[in-house]
């Protein structure tokens, strides 16, 4: 075999080039590292979905913060509430997600978490969920034992706000404290040509458990029995008094038993009254969206002053094939930064405490003293009894026909009681 002799000269110029690959293997190495550990997007390609009403959808500046820091792709399919329950509905029950993470409005522990279609989270919720995040125990199921299936997004108390500046007009310098009051002023208010229709009110079940509350009648016993039917019943006078208004009064439009949202009605500047939400000043005093700002103002429901609540949350879909990364995005929407976006979008109070008292002290959370005394006064409706659904739609069939005079509204309360009795019976109790 052939020797080759290398000179000096020769020998210098390999070992350079050994020293500069090694050089290059290193940084190169050292990046990939650096990239692994530090710029690599842990969930880069991965895709979900997130089914929403339209006040659920993320401000988009801050969704694609998200999606540029964990490199997960978001879909964001908007719905109206009864389309997302049907969604969910037929998809789960063929064992498929609809979604992967799953936006859970007030009926949703009936409609959603009951049949078993959500994942449990209690091996994901933080322990700063856990102290900043309101009423998070409500999204147990069975109700406050079970497993939890959502984390909530924002908290929301049923309430009235008026236009206060109307009020004063009308020789009034605070707001009814019974329901006698309440019809007594806005007959006047019609009568005076101030609105044809004073009170922005759906014919709906909402505006019959606002009245019914708010009388004292609790609607359910602890055993789940109608309490709303008795003779004298202020359950029983509550559905009288609404439909009173509506074909008695005329103080109430008609349009309202077909097209029950009040909430355009009262922002147009058309109504003293209107069945809002905690939260709700935040778009009735806004000039940009509304005819009656500044002069918005709540008012502590009459008499016995209850109401109830109708808190939303997220949950992720049993059937996800990506859990993990549906838990980050639900960690994000969840944040203090999100649940403050959102309450300037939609005015939905954050349920987090610290992005309340930052919103307070920014002097942001418009009737705060009014919410904090009516937060006194909360009788929960039972949306966790898997019937709660189908009572509620039917109390909604019901209060439109009598509002147009097909039924007589005892003949009603009675159709109901029986009913709350017969889905009982289907369901087991």
């Amino acid at each position: 075999m052939q020797r080759i002799y290398l000179n000096n000269e020769a020998i210098t110029k390999i070992q350079a080039a050994v020293i500069i690959v090694i050089i290059v293997a290193v940084a190169v190495g050292g990046y990939g590292a650096y990239w692994y550990f530090f710029l690599r997007k842990p969930y880069a390609g991965v895709k979900i979905t997130f089914l929403t009403p339209p006040w659920g959808v993320p401000p988009k500046d801050l969704l694609h913060t998200f999606e540029d820091k964990t490199g997960i792709t978001v879909e964001v399919v908007s719905v109206g509430m009864s389309d997302l329950f049907q969604k969910v509905a037929v998809a789960s029950s063929a064992g498929q997600a609809p979604a992967d993470v799953i936006f859970l409005g007030h009926e949703a522990l009936s409609r959603i978490v009951a049949p078993g279609w959500l994942e449990p989270l209690d091996n994901k919720v933080t322990e700063d969920m856990k102290k900043d995040i309101e009423r998070l125990d409500e999204w147990r199921y069975p109700r406050g034992s079970g497993p939890l299936y959502g984390i909530t997004v924002y908290v929301q108390m049923v309430m009235i706000d008026y236009d206060s500046a109307k009020l004063k007009e009308l020789g009034y310098s605070s707001p009814p404290s019974t329901w006698d009051e309440f019809v007594k002023i806005c007959v006047k208010a019609k009568q005076k040509g101030l609105y044809e229709y004073p009170v922005a009110f759906g014919a709906r079940s909402w505006s019959w458990y606002i009245i019914a509350l708010s009388k004292g009648d609790p609607m359910f016993d602890e055993n789940l029995n109608p309490t709303f039917n008795g003779m004298n019943a202020p359950g029983r006078e509550a559905f009288q008094l609404l439909i009173d208004m509506f074909r008695k009064y005329k103080i109430i439009s008609p349009e309202r038993i077909e097209q029950v949202n009040p909430h355009p009605q009262f922002w147009a500047g058309q109504a003293l009254f209107h069945q809002a939400w905690q939260g709700s000043l935040r778009i009735s005093n806004d000039p940009s969206r509304s005819k009656v700002a500044p002069n918005a103002k709540y008012m502590l429901m009459p008499e016995k002053h209850y109401t109830w609540t109708l808190d939303a949350a997220v949950g992720i879909s049993k059937y996800s094939k990506h859990k993990d990364a549906a838990w980050e995005f639900i960690k994000w929407y969840t944040s203090k930064e999100v649940m403050i976006a959102i309450f300037n979008a939609y005015g939905l109070v954050p349920a987090r405490k610290s992005a309340q008292n930052e919103l307070a002290g920014k002097g942001l959370l418009e009737g705060y003293d009014v919410m904090v005394e009516q937060a006194k006064y909360i009788h929960p409706l039972p949306y966790w009894a898997p019937w709660w659904g189908e009572f509620d739609s039917k109390a909604t069939e019901l209060i439109q026909a009598a509002a147009r005079g097909e039924i007589s509204p005892d003949d009603a309360v009675d159709q109901l009681a029986a009913y709350v009795m017969q889905l009982k019976e289907k369901y087991g109790g």
